[in-house]
């Protein structure tokens, strides 16, 4: 059966602390929406809906955790994220995503599983982990064949990232000619959110202090510093006693990360989940994952270590998404018709950056990351 409209939607059973609130997250679906429903409207001309769970949706979270017997909670949020689709739990979504095509913004691996049940087509959007280009971008992922097949066409290449690798090589080797050397070490550990989805592993939200033999391991070789994630510039303060018991220093999170990844001290990068390894790869480096990725992006450097048939695998798209022919043509597989407009958006830097208030580790934009409230759980 054709779609009949369009539904938006995301991480919507994603609640933060002890209590349900969907706020945050909320505005990030609403963001997503505002960004992408006009190009999407355009090109499909279905009427195009947002599924929420909030004070006014119709849709109830809370039904979703209580056919699993559990409270709606950070800590059961990631027990769900990644459950099996059972019947009532699809049961639940069905009169929401019926007759639709539903575009979503990181949405879990458990929905991804309930509309595959259901044979509803999608579209989920992550925001892609290499940062360094001239502008964020999105990966993106789909469970039908014609529309990942017309998205690979439109995917990045990864000559088009090591170009933007060489900028930044080159930019920190004529810095360098000019401003104080600042120490240097040889491992970096890079730090996250507390509260992501690329923390969960085995039902629950992983840290770097479950790994404590491991960075104890590598302190003991020496020349080692641990980066915070700008959105969460000071570590909890039971990473921080940790670090200082190990004599681990802390690299300012304002410190651009693409000048440390530039660093010829450097020999290694480790994280837990963190996009930077991602990015460090494509700066030559060795890389260490303390669990394994949920979610791999393409592009990746050559002969890259490859993950199971578990990971999701999401597919690089630079700036073509905001134009009304990427979505006629990825979706003219999927509906009886689409209607391009023949007007490719023209490319300008940092608009999505700027947009979206996320500068990470890219200082020379001159922007003020704007954090989320839920990146720190209630």
């Amino acid at each position: 059966m054709q779609p009949e409209r369009i539904v938006i939607t995301s991480d919507l059973l994603r609640v933060t602390g002890e209590k349900t609130s969907r706020k945050g997250f909320a505005t990030n679906t609403n963001f997503f929406a505002a960004m992408l429903m006009p190009q999407i409207s355009a090109a499909t001309r279905l009427p195009v809906n947002i599924l929420e769970w909030d004070d006014t949706s119709p849709f109830d979270g809370k039904a979703v955790y209580d056919a699993f017997g559990l409270d709606a909670n950070a800590a059961n949020w990631a027990r769900i994220f990644a459950a099996d689709a059972k019947d009532a739990l699809c049961a639940l979504f069905l009169p929401h995503v019926e007759n639709s095509l539903v575009v979503g913004f990181e949405i879990p691996p458990l929905l991804h599983k309930i509309l595959n049940r259901l044979d509803i087509p999608f579209v989920d959007l992550r925001w892609h982990p290499l940062r360094f280009l001239d502008d964020i971008f999105f990966g993106f992922s789909s469970n039908r064949s014609e529309i990942s097949a017309a998205i690979a066409s439109y995917a990045l290449s990864g000559q088009e990232v090591d170009f933007h690798v060489g900028l930044h090589k080159a930019t920190a080797i004529r810095r360098s000619a000019f401003n104080k050397k600042r120490p240097s070490c040889k491992t970096l550990i890079v730090g996250q959110t507390p509260f992501d989805a690329s923390l969960i592993h085995d039902g629950r939200i992983a840290s770097l202090l479950d790994h404590e033999d491991r960075i104890a391991e590598l302190a003991r070789i020496g020349s080692i510093a641990f980066r915070p994630h700008p959105f969460s510039p000071q570590p909890s303060p039971s990473l921080a006693t940790f670090l200082e018991h190990h004599g681990i220093p802390r690299v300012d999170s304002d410190i651009d990360m693409y000048e440390l990844l530039c660093d010829e001290s450097l020999q290694r990068v480790v994280g837990l989940s963190s996009g930077t390894l991602d990015e460090a790869a494509f700066f030559g480096l060795p890389v260490t994952r303390f669990i394994p990725e949920r979610f791999r992006y393409l592009p990746h450097v050559a002969d890259a270590f490859q993950t199971d048939n578990e990971a999701l695998v999401y597919t690089g798209v630079y700036h073509a998404f905001l134009s009304v022919d990427f979505w006629a043509d990825i979706f003219r597989s999927t509906l009886e018709r689409t209607w391009p407009n023949g007007n490719p958006i023209p490319f300008k830097p940092d608009r999505l950056r700027h947009v979206n208030g996320s500068y990470w580790g890219l200082l020379n934009t001159g922007g003020i990351n704007l954090v989320m409230s839920y990146n720190t759980p209630e």
